[in-house]
């Protein structure tokens, strides 16, 4: 089963946190958010070998997006509250490397498809 049938909403949730970023800062771009995916992805990844993870080195617009998507990913995990509380089961650490590995998938897919912010304009389509 693919990660996309398995955890739709944990896809949503993630890309709900980037739009969030993406409306208070129009100019946000597809690099931006690919930045910011792949240091959540680098953070879990080191998690999930043990290890301390590394500081991000991001700024500007790439540092919201990441604290945003990090924010969503830690919740997912079960591991801090949200205001609006929704009952549900956390994910598996592996499964959330997964959601962000795919979530990068889809970021160069759509860049190449609808340019610098095509991703955005994408996703921004589905999240209300």
């Amino acid at each position: 089963m693919s990660i996309v049938d398995k955890h739709p909403d944990v896809l949503q949730n993630i890309e709900s946190a980037v739009v969030q970023v993406y409306h208070q800062h129009p100019e946000l771009n597809n690099y931006a958010v690919m930045r910011a995916y792949e240091a959540a992805q680098a953070h879990y990844k080191a998690e999930a070998r043990e290890h301390t993870p590394k500081p991000v080195n991001l700024t500007g617009a790439d540092l919201l997006v990441f604290e945003a998507v990090q924010k969503m990913c830690e919740w997912r995990l079960g591991r801090v509250a949200l205001a609006a509380e929704v009952s549900f089961v956390p994910i598996p650490l592996e499964d959330l490397l997964e959601c962000l590995s795919r979530l990068r998938k889809s970021v160069d897919h759509w860049t190449k498809a609808g340019g610098r912010q095509g991703y955005l304009q994408f996703i921004e389509q589905f999240i209300p």
